[in-house]
């Protein structure tokens, strides 16, 4: 095993800590290595890894004043594994925070896969009990969710307040022919008042037990609803990067608004959390289109609102796919 170092914290007695390092300089270096570690042979990034890649690299050379690489081997004395990168850091704290990348194991000769939210949870030991199809229903489940996690991260509300946007896939036990739309309406309204996720929303306030009303969304008004909820967070974002200083000053009515660092993954994360959502309640890409179900959607806000809350339902043959937003400040 070998260390290097890509940056250490100074400090001395009656001066405040600095890095051996400028934080730009660590990003390229961090970029490169995640950009050689997550690069497969001649094939070549998309714009959604390089923008992830991008922001990641930023937030380990800022974040952490102590940032090494280490270097392993598969067994004691043995040659270095070239193709993992594994990186190590420790905010002024005390926090630390490990970064493991690793090639992908193939797939399972006897058809079974661990839970990958149980190795994401660092059970590298997982017993492996998921047919291909479950874990494929797993790993978009943790997909959307880290999506929709992430995406919050970067729409400030206000100083201290973030978005929050939460995903779950639940079974409505309906029995639907989408041949009669009529019907799958009729039906679908009957079953979410009585569902568990309107029942939790109702218990933490987001609306009283009333206000169950959904607003059927057209292809229309679903593209209308999803392109508004991208103009918000870039909004947002961008103003969060102006209070950061990562921008200059800008007038909201200046055409085109001015770019930020990570506004791209902004829109790539937004795009990924109903992609994904969608995907799940089709059982994957390509599918027919689910009805979609809205709860304060389209969005209208005035100048007197402090933001606001709503749901979006995707209804599959199987299951409902439920995104809640929570851009109240």
């Amino acid at each position: 095993m070998a260390v290097e170092v890509l940056n250490h914290a100074i400090g001395r007695p009656g001066v405040p800590w600095t890095s051996a390092r400028p934080d730009g300089e660590v990003a390229e270096e961090v970029h490169r290595l995640l950009t050689d570690a997550l690069s497969s042979g001649s094939d070549t990034l998309d714009e959604r890894a390089r923008e992830l890649i991008a922001a990641l690299a930023r937030e380990l050379a800022g974040g952490f004043r102590d940032l090494v690489r280490v270097t392993v081997a598969a067994e004691p004395g043995g040659d270095p594994l070239g193709d993992e990168l594994h990186l190590l850091g420790r905010d002024l704290g005390g926090d630390t925070f490990r970064l493991s990348i690793a090639p992908a194991a193939p797939p399972p000769s006897d058809g079974l896969w661990p839970d990958p939210s149980r190795v994401l949870d660092g059970d590298i030991a997982a017993p492996p009990t998921l047919t291909e199809g479950e874990y494929r229903q797993a790993d978009l489940a943790i997909r959307a969710g880290c999506a929709a996690e992430l995406l919050g991260e970067f729409v400030w509300l206000t100083n201290n307040d973030r978005m929050e946007v939460s995903v779950k896939v639940q079974p409505h036990g309906l029995d639907l022919d989408f041949a009669e739309p009529g019907a799958v309406d009729a039906a679908f309204r009957a079953w979410w008042p009585k569902s568990d996720r309107w029942v939790e929303l109702v218990d933490e306030e987001w609306w009283e037990e009333d206000e169950a009303d959904l607003r059927r969304l057209d292809d229309e008004t679903l593209a209308r609803v999803l392109t508004d909820f991208e103009e918000h967070n870039l909004e947002q974002a961008r103003t969060g990067a102006w209070a950061m200083g990562d921008i200059d000053d800008y007038d909201i009515d200046d055409d085109p608004q001015p770019r930020f660092p990570g506004d791209q993954l902004v829109v790539f994360l937004g795009r990924d959390v109903f992609d994904t959502v969608t995907a799940q309640v089709t059982h994957g890409p390509g599918g027919v289109a689910p009805p979609a179900y809205g709860i304060g959607l389209p969005v209208d806000v005035s100048d007197e609102d402090y933001g606001f809350q709503a749901c979006l339902l995707l209804v599959g043959a199987e299951s409902v796919g439920i995104v809640t937003i929570d851009a109240a400040a």
